[in-house]
């Protein structure tokens, strides 16, 4: 597997690429909020959220399937992860923007597939013997846990909302009737604001025998 050149690149990468996915995000909250195209408004938290869903199953993943400090079969669990989120993102912007026939319950059974792939892979790996692979293994079971709360916020979009056809809903506004999911959700990312500088700074500063090193 393709790994970066030195740990300094990770890191540098990593910056960029967690800086490039705020400015899309908030580009992205922008133009879905002022120009209302298919989908609907979107909220606050629920917006957070997506950000992170995607910084949890698309972004930190490639990084840690390229970090050659960890585990090859870690590495992936991670991998195989992104080949599964990426294809059913394809297929789910195709049905959201294009054919419009979107159901929640495609969403959730990708989910629990999902977690199924990562449970499956983290036994592939067995127990982290080095200090990077228990940070990586636990934050593997932080990622399959996510989807949990997604699969109740899937099941509450199609209990409560349309979500096929020219006036589907996407996403939940910023409005008292869906308090409670918007408190899931802000419970939610809360939680994840207060793990995630904690792992990366945990993974990037990992004190374990580098392969970089070794290489120069």
């Amino acid at each position: 597997m393709w790994t970066f050149a030195s740990e300094r690149a990770l890191a540098r990468t990593s910056v960029a690429s967690l800086a490039v996915l705020v400015v899309a995000t908030a580009a992205f909250y922008w133009a879905q909020n002022r120009f209302r195209p298919v989908g609907g408004e979107i909220s606050v938290p629920k917006l957070l959220w997506l950000s992170y869903a995607i910084a949890l199953w698309v972004a930190v993943p490639a990084l840690l399937a390229a970090d050659g400090r960890v585990s090859v079969r870690l590495r992936q669990a991670f991998a195989a992860l992104v080949i599964f989120v990426l294809a059913r993102g394809a297929a789910e912007l195709w049905m959201l923007y294009i054919s419009l026939n979107w159901s929640p319950w495609y969403g959730i059974a990708h989910d629990l597939a999902c977690v199924t792939l990562l449970v499956a892979l983290a036994l592939r790996a067995g127990w982290p013997r080095s200090p990077i692979d228990r940070v990586i293994s636990v934050h593997l079971a932080v990622t399959a846990a996510a989807f949990v709360p997604e699969m109740y916020f899937a099941w509450y979009m199609q209990a409560h909302f349309t979500t096929s056809g020219e006036h589907a809903i996407y996403f939940v506004p910023d409005d008292p009737r869906y308090s409670e999911v918007l408190r899931v959700t802000t419970v939610v990312v809360v939680s994840l604001s207060l793990y995630f500088p904690f792992f990366l700074f945990r993974w990037l500063h990992a004190k374990t025998p580098s392969p970089y090193s070794a290489a120069r």
